[in-house]
């Protein structure tokens, strides 16, 4: 017998925000401090894997594409992340900045929107 554990969906209203941040220009420690400051996470241990998680769902990005943010997290280096992380995010955008989110994904179904 083959048993899946259900699939948790990422919060909407996370995924929201991160991508009208990203929209409006928004780096990488924005979008991370985001992540963190609606999840009410205290450290860091607690936070890596929500954040590459939010990247991937939010930017349609497969992990190794938001793995270098593991190696980030704790640092300052933000030039260097930011030019890993923002031009995926960018070469995604017409994945991410049309995609309903699980809220609204029905209620564009039954308009014949998706």
């Amino acid at each position: 017998m083959n048993i899946r554990p259900p699939q948790a969906e990422p919060r909407s209203d996370i995924i929201d925000s991160l991508r009208a941040l990203a929209a409006r220009g928004a780096r990488v420690r924005e979008l991370a401090d985001e992540i963190v400051a609606r999840l009410d996470v205290k450290s860091m241990r607690e936070y890596m894997l929500p954040v590459l998680w939010y990247f991937m769902k939010a930017f349609c990005l497969p992990l190794p594409r938001v793995l270098p943010i593991r190696e980030w997290i704790g640092t300052e280096d933000d030039a260097e992340i930011d030019a890993l992380i923002l031009p995926e995010i960018e070469k995604s955008k017409d994945k991410w900045n049309t995609r309903p989110t699980p809220d609204t994904e029905p209620a564009l179904s039954r308009a014949g929107m998706t």
